[in-house]
């Protein structure tokens, strides 16, 4: 799942380096530095974006390092509920990112081209089992979104909106999310196609 949608408006103040930070002010820095790490990303060969488990801790790093530098970057060492996702155990983490990174690489082998289809499928499983690990303390939902976003760059596809903000739009999000979590991944299979047919 992604971040608690509590947090949206939320007055929730955060301890950070820069001193305590309200969420609208703490998704200010984030934002900035999720532009800054979306622009290297779009400066690299597309051929050398390899997402690894280090990938992954390097870009969390980047994003939230120099406001959280205890945790940012390491995998979490707790075990946590996401609204109604409990995810697996924080001793888990490791062994499953290592495993969703060797399956993605596998299935971008195997991906047929132009295949609008085969390729919603793989961004519908990579958007859900990233937040179904939820491999971080907190902000998987942007590095989850950031993965999308190297992966829709990679594959040479035009950027889209990774997840709604609207409320409406966001419900469905979730809701698919959730089927997920139940098996079904074909409703957030559809979100993407829907996505990717109208940028294509």
């Amino acid at each position: 799942m992604v971040e608690d949608p509590g947090h949206l408006g939320s007055t929730r103040s955060f301890e950070t380096t820069q001193g305590a930070l309200t969420y609208p002010e703490l998704s200010e820095r984030l934002a900035v530095a999720l532009a800054r790490i979306l622009d290297r990303i779009l400066r690299t060969s597309a051929q050398d974006i390899v997402i690894t488990p280090d990938w992954l801790c390097e870009r969390h790093r980047d994003l939230a390092g120099d406001l959280f530098p205890d945790w940012a970057g390491r995998f979490r060492t707790t075990d946590v509920k996401v609204g109604t996702l409990e995810p697996p155990p924080y001793y888990q983490v490791p062994m499953l990112v290592r495993s969703f990174c060797d399956d993605l690489a596998e299935r971008l082998r195997h991906l047929p081209e132009d295949d609008l289809t085969h390729i919603a499928s793989l961004l519908a499983w990579v958007d859900w089992r990233f937040q179904w690990i939820h491999p971080f303390k907190d902000f998987n939902g942007r590095i989850g979104r950031l993965t999308l976003a190297a992966l829709l760059y990679k594959l040479a596809l035009p950027p889209v909106e990774t997840a709604p903000t609207d409320p409406d739009g966001r419900r469905t999000y979730l809701d698919a999310l959730r089927a997920g979590d139940a098996g079904d991944l074909l409703p957030l299979q559809q979100q993407w196609i829907d996505r990717l047919a109208a940028a294509i």
